[in-house]
């Protein structure tokens, strides 16, 4: 099960992603869909089973961009050509030869929260046993 939350901090805010070989592909075909032309979608829709206390959701941006904090949750803005790029690295993610790994992504815009997409690297009830 795809699992991702806010990571608070001082220094570093993080949004994670967390999942096995199938989570991740669910991920990058997720962020496809999303830059074959909607405007917004929902990561808890559109990805069954995943699970998060947080809301995400994927907004198509011009100006700003990246992971964004709003009054009832996050907002992951991208352009089609940021979410395709994404999901070419988290792909690399999925090789079955790979048993951990992860990626931090960012796309320069300044506020924005990096988001690392990891697998392999935590124990499967991490951020679950929180919810």
């Amino acid at each position: 099960m795809l699992r991702f939350d806010y990571m608070p901090s001082d220094f570093h805010p993080i949004f994670l992603f967390l999942g096995n070989e199938d989570d991740l592909t669910a991920l990058a075909h997720f962020l496809r869909k999303y830059a074959q032309g909607a405007d917004e979608l929902s990561v808890a829709e559109g990805i069954p089973g995943s699970k998060s206390r947080t809301a995400v959701t994927l907004v198509a941006a011009d100006d700003e961009f990246g992971m964004r904090k709003v009054a009832d949750g996050f907002n992951w803005k991208l352009n089609a050509w940021q979410a395709e790029q994404i999901a070419g690295r988290i792909d690399l993610l999925t090789a079955k030869d790979n048993k951990s790994g992860s990626d931090l992504f960012e796309v320069g815009s300044e506020g924005e929260i990096p988001v690392k997409v990891s697998r392999g690297e935590f124990t499967d009830d991490f951020l679950v046993t929180k919810l």
